[in-house]
């Protein structure tokens, strides 16, 4: 796809999450993109922000060359100030239901990780089939106080 292509798919999508979760009359107030090509790793990384007014925070989405999202953040949510203890249980079905996953999504991978700049959260991998391919594994960062995604990818770690 092209920048032009990959910018008016990510306006398309925010677009969608605003009208799902934002005021009742948005503004876009700024919009920007920006792709680079890392010819040693031989892929293309795409990123495209809006700045709406009225909302809490910005949401970055990525893509990866064919369009398909591979994951966003949430620059309204915050980490806390200090690793904490969060319940497996609870975050598994708190992240299904926030995220939509299906009942056959399994946690693997559950602890404290700083990512920067919000702060701690706690790092998950979720696999969403019993066999996943790469578009079934999932990574997301959550607030450890009320369990809210701030962050997600697809794939496993690198």
């Amino acid at each position: 796809m092209t920048a032009d292509e990959l910018e008016a798919l990510a306006v398309a999508k925010i677009d969608s999450l605003v009208k799902t979760n934002g005021p009742r009359e948005p503004r876009v107030q700024h919009r920007s993109g920006e792709e680079t090509w890392f010819p040693n790793m031989l892929e293309h990384f795409s990123e495209h922000v809006l700045h709406v007014l009225e909302l809490g925070g910005d949401v970055v989405v990525f893509f990866d060359a064919a369009g398909a999202i591979t994951g966003w953040r949430d620059e309204g949510r915050r980490g806390a100030e200090k690793p904490a203890w969060i319940d497996r249980d609870a975050f598994l079905r708190v992240v299904r239901d926030e995220l939509q996953l299906p009942a056959t999504a399994t946690l693997g991978k559950l602890e404290p990780a700083e990512l920067p700049p919000v702060g701690w959260t706690h790092e998950a991998i979720i696999f969403l089939k019993p066999m996943p391919g790469d578009r079934d594994v999932l990574r997301a960062w959550v607030s450890p106080a009320d369990l809210r995604v701030i962050q997600c990818l697809y794939g496993g770690p690198e």
